[in-house]
C-alpha cells in the first residue's frame, strides 16, 4: 500500500472494497454492495488495519479539499466510483450518498464537493468490527462521528449519544496506558483531552470543557496563566494602567513521541527560549526566525487610538485575576504568580509548542462560546489568541486558527470590527483559493435540479462567480504556503470550520455589520436558502421569504393553500424540516411544524419544539406539554426543551413532574440560576411525606456524599438537589419517621444554589428567606440563612423601595429567637476584654465592636452559603461558643428542638463574645436595616425592644419616641382637621384604643428608661422623663375631646396616667 492520498485510495484492496473488480451480471446498488464489502473483508484480522489507513485517507482528504487546502491533485469520482456507476444515474447516486449521511433528520449541506471521500471513511471508520477491535479504530470513529456531526446543519442526538460512549471508552483505556508508561501514552491522552474538549464546546458543556483542557495542560507541564501587567493601550495614554495578558510557557523539551512527529517542533531553534531572548524586547516574537516556518498574514488594526499591541512597561506581572471564568495552571493553592511565568517579560514571550496553542486557543472558544456577547468575557479572552498570535507559532493551521479566534471576538468591539472583518474576509479568501478547483462547480447536484427557475437562475449566477475567484489579499506563492502534512498535523486538535461554514460566518459578520446586501450575495452563492429567508425575515420582507421557502418545498400545482406532503417535491430538499419549520415560525402555521416532523420519519425534534412554543403561546399548554415530550424523546440533552417543559407543568400543577424536568436542567447545567428556582417552586408543591416512606439524608451526609463521588460527565452537577424520585433506592431503614419538611429542605437547597449563581436577583432572595424562616424552630430553622437571606433582599431593594423591603412578621420571629436565647454580656465583661458598645447606626453612634468585622454577611456568611454548609456551620460557631445547639441527629426525621423559645432559659454568654448567630443578627441591624428604618412603627418598636436587649436604653428610648411619632403620623393621616393638625375625633373606637395603647407604651418606656444610666458617656438617660410622658398623654388628649365627652374609658385611661406620672418615684420604676 502506498503512502499518498491517491496510491492508497488507487490501492487493490480499496478498488476491491468499492467494486472495480466485481463483475455482475446485473450492477448491484454501489452503496448496499460497499457496505456488504466490508462486513465480509473485516473478517480478515489481518485486513484491520489497511482499512484503518484506507479510512483516514479519505477523510483527511476529504478534510484538505474543505478545509485546509490546497486542492486534491485526482479526480475523486474517478477514485471512487467505478466507471459503471458514472455512466448512468450518477447525480441519483450522489443523492443517496448524502441521504446516507443523513441522521435525525438533518442532512449534510447539499454542495459538499467530494462527498464520496467524506461517506467512505464513515463506511469504514464506523464499522463496528473495525472500531470496537481497539484503541485506534474507537479513536477513528470517535473522530469521523464529531466530522460527520459538523456536516449536519442541526444537532443529531443519535451522533451526540455515540461520540459520547466512545469517549468514556477512550478515556479509560488512555488513563490505564498513561498509568503503566505505555508508548506515546502522554502525547495519545493529551490529544484525545483536547478533541474531547472541542466536542464539548461544540455540544456547549464549556465547563467541562475547560476542566479537559486543564487536565491536559498539566499533562503537557504547560504553565499558563491569565494576569495583569502595566503597560499602554491607546496612542495618548500618558501613564500605564494594569493591561490584561496570558503568560505561557511550554516545556524545554518534548519526549521522544513529540519529537519523531515530523515538524512537531521548530526547526533551525536550539529552544524556545532562544527566540525570546534575540531581537527587540518590544517587538512580537516572529515565526521567521525559523527558516521553515511560514505563517498566513495578520491584518494591522490601522486604528487612530489603539495601538497594535500593548506597549508593556513592567516586566513584573499583577496576580492572577479572574478565577472563576477562565481556565488557569499553576500550583493549587497558590495567589502568586509561579517562578517560571513570573521572569517572563509580557511584551516578548517565548515560542510555544503547536499543541500548546492550540490549549490556548481552544480556551478561548470554550469561554466565549458561553457568553459572546459579554464585554468582560471578550475582554478576558482576547489575550489567550493575542499570545499564540505575537508569540509565533511553528505551525500554519495553527496561525491560522488563532487568527480566526481573534476575528470572532473583535468583531463585538467597534474599534476593532474593521480589523475583525476584514481578517475573517481574508481568512474566507484564503480558504477559497486553496480548496477552490476550476471543476469543482461545474455540474449542479441533484439537489438544485429540481428548483424553482427563479432559484436556479440565482443559482446559476452564484456558481459563476467561483470560476473567477476573487481575493481580498494577494494569493500566496507556493514558498510562502504550508504544505499538506503542515496543515494536517493537528486537523482533529483544532476542528476548523468547513469551507462553506466560514463563508456563513463571514455572512451572518457583514449581517450584523448593517451589511445585508453582502450578506444575501453570499448565502445565494453557497444555497443556503434558510439562511436567505431568515435574514428576508429580518427585513420585513417576510413575503418574499414565504415565496421563496414555497417555492422551494412544494411543486406548483396551483393549490399555494393547501398544506400537505403529497404536494412536497420529490426528492424533497435535502433540509426540507428546517424549512418547514422556518416556514412556520414566519407564518405562525402549526401544520408545517407537524409536515416537517412527518418528512422527518418523526426524527426532527426541533419541529416538536417549534409546535410546543407554538401551542404555549396559545395557552394550549397540555398539547404544548406533548410536542416538548416527543421533543426530548429524540433529543434528551436539549436543556432548554427540559426547562420549558417545566415550566408548563408547573402551569398545569403537575407537581412531580415538574420537579423530575427541573432536575434534569440543572443535571445539565448547574449554573442555570432560574432552573434552580424553578425546582424550588416545584418542591414546596409537593405533599409532605406520610408514614413508610425513605427520608433524605441529613444535608451534611449528602453533601460530603457527593464530593466524594466520582465526577461523571454530560454535565451532571454532584450536588444535585435530592427529589423524592432520586431517593428510592436510599439504603437508610424504613423504620425511620418521615421528616415533614423535607421538600421544604430540598427547595431551601435549591434556592440556596440559585442564590449563589445569581446574587442579584431580589426575587430569589425573596424566595429564599421565606423558604428559610417557613422551618420551625422544632425542626431545626436555618437562622443563619434567614440573616443572610434578608441582608442580600434589603441591599437589593433597599435604595428603591426604603424599610417597604423589610418583612416585618420574620424580623419579629427573628428578633425573638435571638433575644430569647442568648443574653447580651454585660458592660462590666465587655470592658474587661475590649469588647465595647457602640450606638445603632442612624441613632449617632459607630458600630458595635466584633459584631460587623467577625461574621458580616459579605465576609462569612456569603462564603457559607456558597458552599452549600451555611446553616451547619452557624451551629458549629454556636458550639464552639457555648451556644445551645440545634443539629440534626443522623435520622433527618427526629429532630431536635431549637433552644429558642420561652420554653428554654436565656443562655448567658461568657468571654464577653456572642456566637455567630447573635453577631450576625446584630451586624444586619446595625448596617442595613436601622439606617432604613423611618416611617414604619413596628419597625421601629423592634428596634427599641432590641436595643433594651444590648442593654443600650438611651437608644431605645429614641426608637420607641420615633415609633410613637409614627405610629401617631400613620393613624391621622386618615383623619386630619381643617386647621392641618392631628385630629383623633374621627377614629373607629379599634383605632382609638391603638392610639392610647401606643402612648400608654410610650409613658410606660419613660418611666422604665428615663432615669437609667447612658451607656457609654453616663449620666440618666433623659432628665425631663416626666415632662415628656405627660407631654405625650396630654397631646393625644387634647386632639380627642369629643371621646371624653362620650365617656370612653380608654380616654379616661390616659388621662390617669398623665397624673400618675408625677406620683412615681426613681425607685419604684420596673424594669421593661
Amino acid at each position: 500500500m502506498g503512502t499518498s492520498f491517491l496510491e492508497i485510495l488507487q490501492d487493490p484492496l480499496t478498488r476491491k472494497l468499492l467494486g472495480f473488480d466485481a463483475i455482475h451480471a446485473e450492477p448491484i446498488p454501489f452503496i448496499g454492495g460497499v457496505t456488504s464489502r466490508i462486513k465480509f473483508l473485516l473478517n480478515d484480522a489481518m485486513q484491520q488495519l489497511s482499512f484503518l489507513k484506507i479510512g483516514y485517507t479519505a477523510l483527511e482528504a476529504f478534510l484538505q479539499a474543505n478545509c485546509t487546502g490546497p486542492p486534491l491533485e485526482f479526480n475523486t469520482e474517478e477514485v471512487i466510483f467505478p466507471q459503471a456507476y458514472r455512466a448512468e444515474n450518477f447525480e441519483s447516486l450522489k443523492g443517496a450518498l448524502f441521504e446516507y449521511l443523513s441522521a435525525d433528520g438533518s442532512r449534510p449541506y447539499p454542495l459538499t464537493p467530494h462527498i464520496e471521500l467524506f461517506w467512505l471513511a464513515k463506511v469504514i471508520l464506523s464499522n463496528p468490527t473495525l472500531a470496537e477491535a481497539g484503541f485506534n479504530g474507537r479513536r477513528a470513529r470517535f473522530r469521523v462521528n464529531f466530522w460527520h456531526q459538523k456536516l449536519l446543519s442541526e444537532e443529531s442526538p443519535s451522533l451526540r449519544d455515540i461520540i459520547h460512549l466512545d469517549a468514556e471508552v477512550l478515556e479509560r483505556q488512555l488513563t490505564s496506558r498513561l498509568a503503566f508508561g505505555g508508548a506515546a501514552a502522554e502525547e495519545h491522552f493529551v490529544e484525545f483531552l483536547i478533541e474531547r474538549a472541542v466536542v464539548r464546546t461544540h455540544y456547549g458543556d464549556d465547563a467541562l470543557a475547560r476542566a479537559d483542557l486543564a487536565k491536559a495542560a498539566t499533562t503537557r507541564q504547560f504553565q499558563f496563566l491569565l494576569t495583569g501587567a502595566l503597560g499602554k493601550r491607546t496612542k495618548f495614554q500618558d501613564r500605564d494602567i494594569s493591561q490584561l495578558v496570558v503568560l505561557a510557557r511550554s516545556r524545554d523539551r518534548e519526549p521522544e513521541p513529540y519529537s519523531n512527529r515530523k515538524g512537531g517542533k521548530v526547526e533551525g531553534v536550539k529552544s524556545s527560549e532562544a527566540i525570546a531572548e534575540g531581537g527587540d524586547r518590544h517587538e512580537p516574537v516572529s515565526i521567521g526566525d525559523s527558516p521553515a516556518a511560514t505563517k498566513p498574514e495578520s491584518l494591522p488594526l490601522n486604528d487612530d487610538t489603539l495601538l497594535e499591541r500593548i506597549q508593556f512597561h513592567s516586566t513584573t506581572p499583577a496576580a492572577p485575576v479572574s478565577e472563576d471564568t477562565m481556565t488557569h495552571i499553576a500550583p493549587s493553592g497558590s495567589t502568586t504568580i509561579p517562578p517560571q511565568l513570573a521572569s517572563l517579560n509580557p511584551a516578548n514571550q517565548p515560542l510555544l509548542f503547536p499543541t500548546d496553542s492550540i490549549i490556548l486557543l481552544a480556551t478561548a472558544s470554550s469561554i466565549t462560546n458561553t457568553s459572546p456577547d459579554d464585554g468582560l468575557v471578550r475582554e478576558e479572552t482576547l489575550p489567550y489568541a493575542t499570545r499564540v498570535l505575537e508569540g509565533g507559532s511553528s505551525n500554519w493551521q495553527v496561525y491560522t486558527q488563532a487568527l480566526l479566534v481573534r476575528s470572532r471576538i473583535e468583531g463585538y468591539r467597534a474599534r476593532t470590527a474593521e480589523r475583525g472583518l476584514l481578517q475573517l474576509q481574508a481568512l474566507v479568501d484564503q480558504v477559497i483559493v486553496e480548496t477552490t478547483t476550476p471543476d469543482s462547480n461545474s455540474s449542479p447536484s441533484s439537489e438544485t435540479k429540481n428548483l424553482s427557475p427563479t432559484s436556479v437562475i440565482k443559482s446559476n449566477a452564484a456558481q459563476s462567480t467561483t470560476s473567477s475567484t476573487t481575493t481580498f489579499l494577494p494569493k500566496p506563492n507556493s514558498s510562502e504556503s504550508a504544505s499538506v502534512a503542515e496543515r494536517l498535523k493537528y486537523i482533529y486538535q483544532l476542528s476548523p470550520p468547513l469551507r462553506w461554514e466560514l463563508e456563513a460566518e463571514l455572512a451572518q459578520r457583514w449581517t450584523q455589520m448593517g451589511g445585508l446586501k453582502t450578506a444575501l450575495d453570499i448565502y445565494y452563492r453557497l444555497q443556503m436558502y434558510a439562511e436567505v429567508a431568515l435574514c428576508l425575515a429580518a427585513t420585513d420582507q417576510e413575503g418574499k421569504a414565504v415565496e421563496l421557502l414555497k417555492d422551494l418545498l412544494f411543486a406548483p400545482d396551483g393549490a399555494a393553500d393547501i398544506i400537505d406532503k403529497e404536494r412536497l417535491r420529490s426528492p424533497p430538499p435535502a433540509d426540507a424540516p428546517r424549512l418547514l419549520c422556518i416556514l412556520g415560525d414566519i407564518t405562525g402555521e402549526a401544520s408545517y411544524y407537524s409536515l416537517a416532523w412527518s418528512v422527518s420519519s418523526n426524527r426532527y425534534a426541533r419541529a416538536q419544539r417549534s409546535l410546543g412554543r407554538h401551542y404555549t403561546k396559545k395557552r394550549e399548554f397540555r398539547r404544548a406539554v406533548e410536542a416538548y415530550t416527543l421533543a426530548l424523546n429524540i433529543s434528551r440533552l436539549d436543556r432548554g426543551s427540559w426547562f420549558a417543559l417545566g415550566c408548563l407543568q408547573l402551569e398545569l400543577a403537575e407537581w412531580m413532574p415538574a420537579v423530575e424536568s427541573f432536575t434534569r436542567c440543572v443535571q445539565l447545567d448547574d449554573k442555570d440560576a432560574e432552573s434552580w428556582s424553578n425546582l424550588a417552586v416545584a418542591l414546596l408543591r409537593l405533599p409532605a411525606p406520610v408514614a413508610g416512606t425513605v427520608d433524605v439524608p441529613d444535608q451534611t451526609d449528602r453533601e460530603s456524599a457527593a464530593a466524594t463521588a466520582p465526577a461523571g460527565g454530560g454535565g451532571m452537577h454532584d450536588s444535585k438537589v435530592p427529589t423524592t424520585a432520586d431517593t428510592a433506592d436510599s439504603t437508610l431503614p424504613s423504620t425511620h419517621p418521615p421528616d415533614p419538611y423535607r421538600h421544604l429542605r430540598d427547595a431551601l437547597r435549591a434556592l440556596r444554589r440559585a442564590a449563589t449563581l445569581k446574587r442579584d436577583d431580589a426575587r430569589i432572595w425573596d424566595n429564599y428567606l421565606t423558604v428559610a424562616a417557613s422551618i420551625p424552630p422544632s425542626a431545626n430553622t436555618p437562622w443563619g440563612e434567614v440573616i443572610q437571606a434578608m441582608g442580600r433582599v434589603v441591599e437589593l431593594r433597599g435604595k428603591k423601595e426604603g424599610e417597604n423591603c423589610i418583612d416585618l412578621k420574620i424580623l419579629a420571629v427573628l428578633t425573638d429567637y435571638v433575644t430569647e436565647t442568648w443574653t447580651y454580656p454585660s458592660t462590666e465583661t465587655e470592658e474587661d476584654n475590649g469588647a465595647g458598645q457602640g450606638q445603632m447606626k442612624g441613632v449617632g453612634g459607630d458600630e458595635e465592636a466584633g459584631t460587623a468585622k467577625v461574621a458580616g454577611p459579605e465576609e462569612m456568611q456569603t462564603e457559607e452559603i456558597q458552599n452549600g454548609h451555611g446553616y451547619d456551620q452557624a451551629e458549629k460557631e454556636k458550639e464552639k461558643d457555648g451556644a445551645p445547639t440545634s443539629t440534626p441527629t443522623t435520622d433527618a426525621g427526629a429532630t431536635t428542638t431549637l433552644s429558642s423559645t420561652t420554653t428554654s432559659p436565656m443562655t448567658t454568654t461568657t468571654g464577653g463574645r456572642l456566637p455567630y448567630i447573635p453577631r450576625s443578627f446584630l451586624h444586619l441591624i446595625d448596617t442595613l436595616i436601622g439606617p432604613l428604618a423611618t416611617s414604619s412603627p413596628t419597625l421601629l418598636t423592634l428596634l427599641s425592644r432590641i436595643s433594651m436587649w444590648r442593654r443600650r436604653p438611651s437608644s431605645a428610648l429614641l426608637w420607641a419616641e420615633k415609633s410613637w411619632r409614627a405610629f401617631l403620623s400613620s393613624t391621622s393621616l386618615s383623619s386630619v382637621s381643617f386647621s392641618g393638625g392631628e385630629d383623633f375625633n374621627n377614629l373607629s373606637r379599634d383605632r382609638w384604643h391603638e392610639v392610647v395603647d401606643k402612648t400608654l407604651w410610650l409613658m410606660a418606656r419613660y418611666r422604665a428608661l428615663g432615669s437609667m444610666q447612658r451607656e457609654r458617656t453616663g449620666g440618666i438617660v433623659e432628665q425631663k422623663w416626666r415632662f415628656k410622658a405627660r407631654s405625650a398623654a396630654r397631646r393625644v388628649l387634647g386632639r380627642a375631646r369629643e371621646w371624653e365627652e362620650r365617656g370612653d374609658e380608654a380616654w379616661g385611661r390616659l388621662k390617669a396616667a398623665a397624673e400618675d406620672v408625677d406620683r412615681v418615684d426613681d425607685g419604684d420604676v420596673e424594669a421593661v
